[in-house]
């Protein structure tokens, strides 16, 4: 597939998820708390991956809900590179920083995971491809850095 189209659904993932972005109530720590499983593809699997990332000790166990939001949120506004992968008809979006955390997003605009790679960036990609996954890459995407920096100015005093 042609790097514009890739772009042109990037562009359409990225503008789902800041529509998202703006159902968040930043106005406390709890409210965010409440706000932000919202953002996931379903809403109970926010609570499934905080529990797996403390299991295998990517964050801490005390105020991991939070820990793990705000790294999102945190992933996002200093991400580096974005991938955009197509596999079985279905598109999606990843945003990676050099500490190797990846913040997936679906083609509607909503989280699917996220993680700490526990293998270099570059070997992730490679099993991805090996898998028959159609990968483009590109360097960073301010739409996302400046919709969420904001918001990260906000919560990173939470």
């Amino acid at each position: 597939m042609k790097q514009k189209r890739f772009e042109k659904i990037q562009r359409t993932i990225e503008e789902k998820f800041i529509k998202n972005l703006e159902l968040l109530d930043i106005s406390s720590k709890e409210r965010f708390l409440e706000t932000f499983p919202n953002l996931w593809k379903r809403k109970r699997r926010f609570k499934e991956h905080v529990n797996e990332r403390v299991q295998k000790k990517h964050i801490p166990k005390e105020n991991a809900d939070l820990f793990y939001a705000k790294k999102i949120i945190e992933v996002l506004v200093f991400h580096d590179k974005v991938i955009v992968e197509r596999s079985h008809g279905k598109f999606q979006s990843s945003y990676a920083v050099k500490n190797n955390w990846i913040v997936v997003i679906s083609e509607k605009g909503k989280i699917e995971t996220a993680f700490k790679l526990d293998i270099p960036l570059k070997s992730w990609l490679e099993t991805h491809i090996f898998k028959g996954v159609e990968v483009k890459e590109n360097v960073y995407s301010e739409t996302i850095k400046k919709a969420t920096k904001e918001l990260w100015g906000r919560i990173r005093l939470f």
